[in-house]
């Protein structure tokens, strides 16, 4: 809606004349995903053999922890004191010799073992060894997916925290999917 000596211009034509000014409308289906495990992860299966596996995956939640700041008793104002992350979800599709699943377990593996053939005996490894990063990228439409994308958030010191199971059953003939619940200490943004 466009605003004319205080007019408003509900027109179609103006809104779209707005939009492009800001870069276009953004499809939720134009992305992709970058992995990099930690430097000290051996896997078998590379990240870059299933990132074009992710289904979905969100972009980074931020929130502020708050309080109540009280003054002289009289009235209370809520102020935040921190910063907090909440972790991103990634649905990754399964194939049939499990590599997303593999590569994953071998991540959550690295950060602790507990596979006792192995002898890791659940020691839980170091943070800095266990981290890597994440890139979420947007392209617009016009775009082909090789070139820059338009937009693309990384998560630094990224680790997979929670890993879904995969349901089966004899009614369900839908494909195989598992989510993974990514942590990350902070996250920039490029354009």
């Amino acid at each position: 809606m466009a605003s004319y000596g205080g007019q408003q211009d509900f027109a179609v034509s103006a809104f779209m004349s707005k939009v492009d000014k800001l870069g276009g409308l953004v499809r939720k289906n134009r992305f992709s995903v970058e992995i990099t495990p930690p430097n000290s992860l051996s896997s078998e299966i590379q990240a870059s053999s299933i990132n074009f596996l992710a289904k979905t995956i969100s972009f980074p939640a931020r929130a502020f922890g708050s309080t109540t700041y009280r003054s002289g008793g009289r009235f209370g104002l809520e102020v935040p004191y921190e910063t907090t992350f909440e972790p991103v979800s990634l649905t990754i599709l399964d194939t049939g010799n499990h590599a997303a699943r593999k590569f994953w377990n071998g991540w959550f593996e690295h950060i602790q073992g507990v596979d006792a053939a192995t002898g890791q005996n659940y020691n839980m490894q170091y943070y800095k060894k266990f981290v890597g990063t994440v890139k979420i990228s947007t392209y617009s439409e016009e775009q082909p997916i090789k070139t820059a994308p338009k937009y693309q958030i990384t998560l630094h010191q990224a680790w997979p925290k929670t890993i879904s199971a995969i349901e089966l059953g004899w009614e369900n003939s839908e494909l195989a999917d598992f989510d993974i619940d990514i942590a990350y200490s902070r996250w920039t943004e490029t354009t």
